[in-house]
């Protein structure tokens, strides 16, 4: 309940500009990423000897889910900018970019699984990654609020 409670506290910090900006995937990920890595820190207690592991990869999982992070976006405009006037064709278009992204999304968590999981309890992992999805997840939801549904093409 704590972590749920933290997790929201940073939600409600970073995202009211958000909500309040022209474009709501305008955030500034500099002040996202440090409120982030902030919260794993205060979630995670690692002890020195795991900090000193984790921090390391932690950061570079964070660099590579960067590319995954802005395409994702990239595709979530490209959703806003059709979302009116779509073409069977650009529906396929886009679920095939959609289902490239998540597969990547997977491998790049499967790989650092394993990175983590070599220096780390797997209990360790698996608390990380469970926040991470977490995190993830809010952020999702509040742009998926702003987000406009697919409507039929009248014929």
């Amino acid at each position: 309940m704590k972590t749920l409670v933290k997790m929201l506290t940073v939600l409600i910090v970073l995202f009211p500009p958000l909500l309040h900006a022209e474009d709501s995937l305008d955030i500034d990920m500099n002040k996202f990423s440090t409120a982030k890595k902030a919260l794993v820190k205060e979630t995670l207690q690692l002890t020195e000897k795991e900090s000193t592991v984790f921090w390391p990869l932690y950061d570079a999982y964070v660099e590579a889910q960067i590319n995954i992070f802005n395409r994702h976006i990239a595709l979530i405009r490209e959703h806003k900018q059709k979302s009116e006037n779509l073409s069977d064709k650009e529906a396929e278009v886009l679920i095939n970019k959609y289902l490239e992204l998540q597969a990547d999304d997977l491998k790049l968590k499967q790989d650092y699984v394993k990175k983590f999981s070599k220096k780390l309890p797997y209990r360790r992992v698996y608390q990380f990654f469970d926040l991470e999805d977490r995190i993830e997840a809010g952020f999702f939801a509040v742009v998926a609020e702003d987000l406009p549904l697919i409507k039929e093409i009248p014929k």
